[in-house]
């Protein structure tokens, strides 16, 4: 079995269970404990179709209201997932960035008209502000907050906090994601040696402030690159679990 072989699925439900269908299926051991939970904003349903829609997140599909006269919309999606997410909800011209949120700029970019009208369904704290960026380039670009992710109690990490011990790698979903995983990890002490897993730089960036142990990237921002990523780093070091066993 590859190592790290016992992972810490921070990403939020129900999503943290498809990673972990993922790391089973390649051999691993996948702890499921969400750091944050994500809970629908009340938000008024938009009065005509825009030109354009965007979502930078399955959340922002799964937390609006499906408008049957703006299935033929463009859409405009920051991965696959998320893509996929949009068709299955009835949009039916969708495009996929296959990246981040920068990606996803310069697809807008390339392929709207300058002028053309733009609704960001997203979250309540969005990792920057696509919007405002698209306004500097001569778009009629708003956000609507859809939904928002909230810090869960370090009460309910009781079972990774049993296990810290023991957990050989933690996979990190979203920059907010990260800060919350950091601020739990500075509550903790120095309970925890295993090595980081994230999925961008800002992902990784407050978890580099408090720990020693190995932070590592993927190579995409996508969760199949965090998975092969995963899988790479276990070609090169020993488990932890059993170096401490």
């Amino acid at each position: 079995m590859p190592s790290p072989h016992f992972l810490w699925v921070t990403r939020s439900s129900p999503y943290a269970f498809l990673t972990g269908h993922h790391l089973r299926a390649a051999g691993h051991e996948p702890l499921i404990a969400p750091v944050l939970t994500i809970h629908r904003v009340s938000h008024e349903p938009l009065t005509k179709p825009p030109d354009a829609l965007v979502f930078t997140s399955t959340h922002g599909v799964a937390h609006h209201l499906f408008d049957p006269e703006m299935a033929e919309v463009p859409v405009y999606a920051v991965g696959q997932r998320t893509a996929r997410t949009a068709r299955d909800a009835g949009y039916r011209n969708v495009a996929s960035a296959d990246g981040n949120v920068g990606d996803l700029y310069d697809l807008i970019i390339a392929r709207a008209a300058r002028g053309s009208s733009i609704v960001h369904l997203g979250a309540a704290e969005p990792a920057g502000n696509l919007a405002r960026d698209l306004v500097g380039q001569g778009f009629s670009a708003r956000h609507v907050a859809v939904y928002e992710s909230l810090d869960v109690p370090s009460s309910t990490l009781r079972p990774a906090l049993a296990a810290l011990p023991w957990i050989d790698g933690v996979l990190v979903h979203s920059p907010k994601a990260g800060r919350r995983l950091a601020r739990f990890l500075m509550e903790c002490g120095d309970l925890w040696h295993g090595t980081a897993f994230c999925i961008s730089h800002a992902a990784a960036e407050p978890i580099s402030a408090v720990t020693r142990a190995p932070v590592l990237v993927a190579q995409f921002p996508t969760e199949n690159a965090l998975i092969a990523l995963v899988g790479e780093s276990g070609k090169h070091a020993p488990s932890t679990a059993t170096a401490r066993a």
